[in-house]
């Protein structure tokens, strides 16, 4: 089965195409202040097209996206351009979003927004986005636990810990953990008996979890993970998102 892969274009096409579709006054005040929506009625029901430079332009995404986030991560560019940061602190280690936690983490921003900055201008406030990264964070963990839940056991083992991590500080942690006897025991409950290539070998584990995009090795060979896998999974880095309780 071929993957599917959403670009940062596609994303935002997403945004704006639920953000348009949404019922109530919201929606239609969105749809007038972008322009260019075309009203399509399909077996009775009715939805409506976004113009071309809300889906594939990433210019003008920006700036619809900046109208309801604002320019920056904080009072001014050092802590981040918003466009740019949402979906960089979503993405796994291959570069890619899931569509359900990037629409949730938005989503949780705007209530973030309206619980604690009832009266910022605009309807993200930069703090609630970081606030709901950690949220979406789990959300992603339990796609993981889900789809490849040997991955989600191997990084559980890392919690407590930091990355940059090396290579033999995370041998350290499976070997602590009895990785290998946990995932053996779990593929032989498995009716499908997917699991890794190699229970017995770290070197195959973390560069099968590198594949998957759950882990990242960085240029000096330390093991460094995506903030969307991080988070959850309580795992610290220096100088990354802190994670908020009850996000």
């Amino acid at each position: 089965m071929q993957e599917l892969h959403w670009s940062r274009e596609n994303l935002y096409g997403l945004l704006f195409h639920q953000l348009g579709n949404h019922t109530g006054p919201e929606a239609e005040r969105f749809r007038a202040v972008t322009e260019g929506w075309r009203r399509k009625d399909e077996d009775g029901c009715v939805r409506f097209v976004a113009p071309v430079g809300l889906v594939a332009d990433q210019e003008r995404q920006e700036q619809v996206f900046v109208t309801l986030a604002g320019p920056f991560m904080g009072t001014d560019r050092r802590k981040g351009h918003t466009y740019t940061w949402v979906p960089n602190h979503l993405q796994d280690g291959r570069g890619q979003v899931s569509p359900r936690t990037w629409l949730y983490a938005l989503g949780r921003a705007a209530a973030i927004t309206g619980e604690r900055y009832a009266g910022h201008p605009v309807p993200l406030h930069y703090e609630a986005i970081r606030d709901s990264i950690s949220g979406a964070s789990s959300l992603r963990v339990d796609e993981l636990r889900e789809d490849i839940g040997w991955a989600a056991t191997a990084i559980g083992q890392l919690a407590g810990g930091q990355v940059p991590m090396e290579p033999s500080v995370v041998h350290a942690h499976w070997r602590q953990g009895s990785l290998a006897a946990k995932l053996r025991e779990a593929l032989a409950e498995e009716s499908e008996g997917s699991g890794p290539r190699e229970v017995d070998n770290p070197v195959a584990l973390i560069e099968e979890l590198t594949d998957l995009g759950v882990m990242t090795t960085r240029p000096n060979g330390a093991i460094d993970l995506p903030d969307v896998y991080r988070l959850a999974f309580g795992i610290g880095r220096r100088g990354g998102v802190a994670r908020k309780q009850g996000g």
